[in-house]
């Protein structure tokens, strides 16, 4: 197959690593930089977001607030390519693709990877070796554009599953701007005190908290009513173990921890 990617930072960067060598591949960064990063690491690439056309289809990792403006120019030179956009909320993109032309063909494929670090220096092959990638259709989606957003997914190392928009996005504020933005609340409740003696969990529980800000804004306003109603819901269960705590309810804290450590083992046990 033959593949154009605009976006070669950590996500388009890693998908570029791990998908060379098994299609034609053309890798196009808006900044100069990083495609120089690009060819040094031996992956071709052009100067020019046009460039990355003719295709089979075209991998849009850029930034979210650029997805669509990204999409817009290419679908009159696409000439039948599949655009796959990898980002990480499905509302805009499906608002676009609802009045793009009826010729466009547009999926989403989501990969749940990622890490706090960023740009191409932190591409990694192996990123999304067997993690969830969440291939999404839009009002400009057929069979065969699904096809081709699973055969990428696939190629790079993902577990393909296939969501509606609104049922990803309505996860995402579960398990991705609710961690977020807990992982703040907790830095920020911390950080009043000395952090010299934190160890491994309290690094691993506020490891989001290092989210690249401007990535960190559009998670969570980008899908604010779904984030702002999984926060209230955690501020509600807090609630309810401090008032444990007060009331020294051993017994519910005991059965309530006990649950939680058996939905956090459950994840391990998934292939």
């Amino acid at each position: 197959m033959k593949i154009g990617l605009a976006g070669a930072g950590l996500i388009g960067g890693s998908l570029a690593l791990a998908l060379r060598g098994a299609h034609d591949l053309r890798v196009y960064d808006a900044d100069a930089a990083t495609r120089e990063a690009a060819r040094r690491a031996g992956l071709d690439t052009v100067d020019t977001l046009a460039a990355v056309l003719p295709a089979d289809a075209v991998v849009v990792a850029t930034p979210l607030t650029d997805v669509v403006a990204t999409l817009a120019a290419l679908v009159d030179r696409a000439d039948g390519a599949v655009l796959v956009d990898v980002a990480s909320l499905r509302a805009p993109v499906n608002a676009y693709a609802e009045r793009a032309p009826s010729r466009a063909r547009i999926v989403g494929a989501h990969p749940m990877a990622g890490s706090t670090a960023s740009g191409f220096a932190a591409a990694d092959a192996e990123l999304f070796r067997d993690r969830p990638f969440l291939v999404v259709p839009t009002a400009r989606s057929d069979d065969r554009a699904m096809a081709v957003a699973g055969d990428i997914a696939r190629a790079a190392g993902g577990r393909v599953a296939v969501l509606s928009a609104s049922v990803h996005d309505a996860a995402m504020g579960r398990l991705s701007a609710l961690p977020l933005a807990v992982a703040a609340a907790t830095t920020h409740v911390a950080a009043e005190g000395d952090l010299a003696p934190a160890g491994p969990g309290f690094r691993d529980t506020t490891r989001l908290a290092a989210t690249p800000v401007d990535l960190a804004v559009e998670l969570l306003l980008g899908n604010a009513d779904a984030a702002a109603a999984e926060i209230t819901k955690v501020v509600r269960e807090l609630d309810r173990v401090a008032a444990a705590l007060r009331d020294g309810d051993r017994a519910f804290l005991r059965e309530y921890l006990r649950a939680a450590r058996d939905v956090r083992r459950s994840l391990d046990e998934r292939p």
